[in-house]
């Protein structure tokens, strides 16, 4: 079947399957458009066939409420279009920033309108699509959890992206809570994202209050936690007047309490732990803790090269990562690369990391045998990827 790309609506209908550009969604609009808002020939099959991009521009080392928007951007026109029975599919815009002219971009001449980099560095919203599918384990969380990246000190409105069938979530060593896919608020979504909104859990036991003290102050600390302190609804304030009054309870108690559990102003940040369960099986387990130690890490694309009638190229992703393996949002250091063997660098040598990733290219030069590429950081080392560098048995003699 035939499909063009058009940003206008009852446009003249020349292929099989009439295709919409649809950017209406601004982060409070509905997700799309109704197929029979768009569609001159309602009998024939409709996709959209761009979606957000430019509406939204994250970059990879944006702050983490942005790049946070930028995945609930996707989620919401995702579960919309999968909500509309009449939709064939959506096409987001687009897979990874790109070079752009000088009339476009962000001054730099680069569009930053995709899920991953121009190296292929994933953004939390690439996590969003690649947890669709059922393949491979999938488990990321939108947050640092460090306090200090948010307005006031507050966790904010943290997610799950996950495939899992039960994330579990520990604080300190204790555990908290359980979520599971259809605690999710994107309902025609297979794996929508899970909103982190319990950060108490039965650690508050210790305390010792009435069932219904002890349920009062959990709503209350974790409404903060997501909200904020300031501008309480008059639901929760009838909640802390319940407290007051029935409980004796003060001001300095409950904030005492949101240190304690949640905010830890002052004192040694706890850190949290995430495991993922596939039918029954932990698979993958997430650490997000303060910053103790860097590494390099440098993923490949492939190992294996050939070289005969032309060279072969590998891209090599870089992150600087910390004692858990979680990448360095923030980090924007150099770091040098070299090669030893039958390869040689595509570009400069000199990198700089943005957003705590990076990217170098790599080519054959004209012989075979073994190759490394070896990246260094002045703060985390070195690190080396090694290559095997073989003749192109389809090359021309």
């Amino acid at each position: 079947q035939t499909g063009g790309v058009r940003y206008i609506k009852k446009s003249h209908l020349l292929e099989d399957v009439y295709t919409y550009n649809d950017f209406s969604h601004d982060g409070r609009t509905p997700g799309c458009e109704k197929k029979k808002r768009v569609t001159p020939d309602r009998r024939k099959p409709y996709l959209i066939s761009e979606c957000n991009g430019h509406m939204f521009p994250t970059k990879i080392f944006d702050c983490e409420e942005r790049r946070t928007e930028h995945m609930l951007r996707h989620a919401r026109v995702l579960d919309a279009a999968a909500g509309e029975g009449d939709i064939a599919g959506t096409f987001g815009w687009c897979m990874f920033d790109y070079n752009t002219h000088r009339d476009f971009g962000s001054g730099d001449r680069i569009c930053y309108h995709g899920v991953m980099d121009m190296y292929r560095n994933p953004k939390p919203a690439a996590a969003l699509f690649a947890a669709q599918q059922e393949s491979f384990p999938v488990l990321e969380v939108t947050s640092s959890m460090d306090i200090g990246e948010h307005p006031t000190g507050n966790p904010g409105c943290v997610y799950l992206v996950t495939n899992a069938d039960e994330v579990r979530m520990y604080r300190g060593g204790v555990f908290v809570k359980s979520f599971f896919p259809e605690d999710s608020s994107w309902k025609h979504l297979s794996h929508g994202p899970i909103l982190i909104d319990d950060y108490i859990g039965d650690s508050i036991k210790q305390e010792n209050f009435a069932p219904e003290q002890e349920k009062t102050v959990k709503t209350i600390l974790n409404y903060v936690a997501l909200h904020g302190l300031l501008h309480l609804p008059p639901r929760i304030l009838a909640l802390g007047a319940e407290l007051a009054v029935r409980y004796h309870m003060k001001f300095e108690t409950a904030y005492e309490l949101y240190g304690r559990y949640i905010g830890n102003w002052g004192g040694e940040a706890s850190g949290y732990r995430f495991e993922g369960f596939w039918e029954g099986r932990k698979l993958k387990t997430l650490v997000k803790a303060p910053v103790q130690s860097v590494h390099l890490h440098a993923e490949p694309d492939h190992l294996l090269l050939h070289e005969g009638s032309c060279y072969d190229v590998a891209s090599v992703r870089i992150e600087m990562r910390d004692q858990n393996d979680n990448r360095l949002p923030f980090y924007m250091g150099p770091v040098s690369a070299r090669t030893e063997g039958p390869v040689e660098i595509v570009g400069s040598s000199e990198l700089t990391l943005r957003g705590g990733c990076g990217g170098v290219y790599i080519r054959t030069a004209g012989k075979t045998g073994q190759a490394s590429l070896i990246l260094r950081n002045e703060q985390a080392g070195e690190t080396e990827c090694r290559f095997t560098v073989e003749p192109d048995s389809k090359a021309e003699i």
